[in-house]
This record gives structure tokens, sequence and C-alpha cells, in this order.
């Protein structure tokens, strides 16, 4: 369910992170639903346990997840509305990043082209 590439630049426990995030988006992760535990979820991916538990620390501070000692975490009830918000307040960054190439003369063109590349897609979509 969770992978994690330990190739790439971006910190596992971010990966973790945006995973967890993406399984409670696409409704795999449900409210209410338990989470692998940070021992069996180490192991799994060989990953260090610290590791896992600061991407659930995260998540708990966020209000994605809550715990139940001596249970386990799990998804929180409005974890799809904080994450849907926080996706939404990227329109907001994206917003401010146009404003700062439109006064430094960069092309509409060529962010629209930019847009394009790193979304996916091209003009015959």
């Amino acid at each position: 369910m969770i992978k994690i590439d330990k190739q790439s630049r971006v910190p596992i426990y971010e990966q973790l992170i945006e995973q967890v995030e993406q399984l409670v988006l696409s409704s795999i992760l449900e409210a209410d639903m338990l989470i692998p535990s940070v021992r069996s979820l180490s192991l799994e991916l060989s990953v260090n346990p610290n590791t896992i538990q600061k991407a659930y620390n995260e998540l708990e501070l966020r209000g994605i997840t809550y715990s139940v000692p001596g249970v386990g975490r799990f998804v929180s009830k409005n974890a799809i509305e904080i994450l849907k918000k926080d996706k939404l307040q990227s329109f907001e960054k994206l917003r401010a990043t146009v404003e700062d190439l439109k006064l430094s003369g960069v092309a509409l063109e060529t962010v629209i082209d930019k847009i394009k590349e790193y979304y996916g897609g091209n003009d015959n979509d």
C-alpha cells in the first residue's frame, strides 16, 4: 500500500506523509480506519522506526490522524476536509508565483507550457 523511493531526494518521512495523504484523499484509507503501526511499517519498508514516527507525528499534528493509546493510530473523521483545504491553499501559492513570474517578464505562454508539463498534460488532452 505504501511505497517509498530510497533514491529520491525527498526525505523518506515526507514521502510517507504524502502517501498517507493520497491514500486518504483517494478513500483507500477512510475515517476511523487503523493505519499500519510504526513497527509493522518499519519492517515492511525497511525504514528506521523513528522515521515512521516522525511522519506519523506530523500527520497527527495536522489533524489527519489520531492515536488511541494501546490500540494504534487512526484516520481522523475530518482528514479529507483538512487535506482538501491544504490543497486549495496551493492555488494561493500558485497565484503568488504567477504574479512574480509576470513581474519578472516571463511570458504567459511559457507559464502555461510549464504548468502543462508539470501537470502531465498536452494539447491533445
